[in-house]
């Protein structure tokens, strides 16, 4: 008996070792709609400690594979955070533990999760640019990390014609192009992310440029200390740029520690603002804006403006419309009964029961020849759900799930199939189940 085996890619990430993803992005780069399209029906929420700023967790189940999202605060910057937002870059760094520069912190920890193994940025594709500078940042944490270039339909429509394999090289990660909200490319993005996790690699450094660095580099030096590295449990190249950018949160805690060093390190700041043609802040700044910039014009290319209101936008003035969307997926609905109780039930009668009609007179008396019309009449049979029913409502289906109806309508459904413990999503295997409940049930897993 010969059995095969198919080796699963390790290490598991399953129960205790469970992937733990934070979701990170600017306003409006569609970063919740993508939490919202891969959490459960009751996602948990709660708020950063001593903030009114709200997360969410949920549980992804990828193949044998399960991860914890965390969709946290949007945030512009790394630098000079209020309050509120710093609270999710301490999530970032340190999770439920407390580095001795935070243990006199009142609120304990920012949150009650373990530091995340692996970030996932969610960016506006049509804003790339000023998204890459917090890109920048996100890479001085030193953790795995990938892209979620959102908004990708949207980016086609203005000509903005990005380079997805280009990016990846030159920022040594993966990026992942998606539509977050008809739920496309998450699969891929999820994928990526386990991959990522596994490999345990984090994206390719990127330093400023090289006079920065040069005038950077006695106070880099003296940054490079036992004392405060493991005061602050931080990586190094992004407490050299916090402090140096003048960042008020980690001076502060610098000046409450670690007294006796900071008139050096102020004087090494100093220092490296006079060598500079502007101040040390605004110099860092416009350098990343600058990098960022290169990164863009390295990975896009600007096209003609696809103009005009194409079918898709009809689309989605019909099935996104608060109103007429409903009307509109009922009307799917509709025509897929019509095809699965009209059209099927002609073809049948084309098909199978004309094949049924030939064989009537065919009355064996023999073992062999009743074996041989019960094979023919199991053949008729199949040939009978198949050719009436699955491949009509199939073809149909896949021109609708192909066409972006079938995301549209999930959209609009979704509200009412998590009150019985369902997704949107799983409209097409629920239409599909009128045709034959094995696909359906093998889609509805998925």
């Amino acid at each position: 008996m010969n059995v095969s085996t198919v080796p699963l890619r390790t290490p598991l990430f399953r129960g205790e070792r469970r992937l733990r993803i934070a979701l990170v992005g600017m306003p409006n780069a569609g970063k919740s709609t993508l939490f919202k399209a891969v959490s459960s029906t009751s996602p948990r929420t709660s708020e950063l400690a001593g903030t009114h700023r709200a997360y969410g967790e949920c549980t992804v189940q990828v193949g044998f594979d399960e991860a914890s999202v965390i969709d946290l605060p949007s945030i512009r910057s790394l630098h000079h955070l209020p309050q509120d937002d710093l609270v999710a870059l301490k999530y970032l760094l340190w999770g439920d533990e407390r580095p001795p520069v935070s243990a006199h912190e009142a609120g304990g920890p920012p949150a009650p999760l373990a530091p995340p193994n692996l970030i996932v940025q969610v960016v506006d594709a049509t804003q790339l640019e000023s998204h890459l500078e917090l890109t920048l940042e996100l890479v001085q944490l030193g953790r795995p990390m990938v892209i979620a270039l959102n908004m990708m339909d949207e980016a086609w429509e203005k000509g903005l014609n990005i380079n997805v394999g280009a990016l990846s090289k030159l920022l040594g990660l993966r990026v992942v192009p998606t539509v977050a909200l008809m739920g496309q490319g998450i699969w891929q993005l999820f994928s990526a992310a386990l991959g990522a996790a596994r490999d345990g690699a984090p994206p390719l450094p990127q330093p400023a440029s090289r006079h920065i660095c040069e005038s950077l580099q006695p106070l880099s030096e003296a940054l490079n200390i036992p004392e405060i590295h493991s005061a602050f449990r931080a990586p190094h190249a992004l407490l050299l740029m916090q402090l140096a950018a003048g960042d008020g949160y980690f001076r502060d805690e610098l000046r409450q520690h670690l007294p006796q060093l900071l008139p050096e390190l102020e004087q090494l700041i100093r220092q490296a603002d006079r060598k500079l043609p502007r101040p040390l802040e605004e110099e860092l700044h416009a350098d990343r804006h600058h990098r960022a910039a290169t990164l863009f014009e390295a990975a896009t290319r600007m096209g003609a403006p696809h103009e005009g209101r194409g079918w898709r936008y009809w689309l989605d003035e019909l099935f996104l419309h608060p109103r007429w969307g409903l009307i509109g997926s009922l009307a799917v609905f509709a025509a897929v009964l019509f095809v699965v109780l009209e059209v099927s039930a002609w073809l049948d009668s084309m098909t199978a029961a004309r094949l049924v009609e030939s064989v009537a007179h065919w009355q064996p008396d023999s073992t062999g020849g009743v074996v041989g019309r019960a094979v023919v009449d199991g053949l008729i049979g199949l040939i009978g759900i198949v050719v009436p029913y699955m491949v009509p409502l199939v073809l149909l289906l896949v021109a609708l799930e192909e066409a972006g109806v079938m995301q549209r309508i999930a959209f609009v459904v979704d509200r009412g199939f998590h009150q019985i413990g369902l997704h949107g999503g799983v409209a097409l295997p629920f239409l599909l189940g009128l045709g034959c409940n094995v696909p359906a049930i093998s889609g509805a897993a998925k």
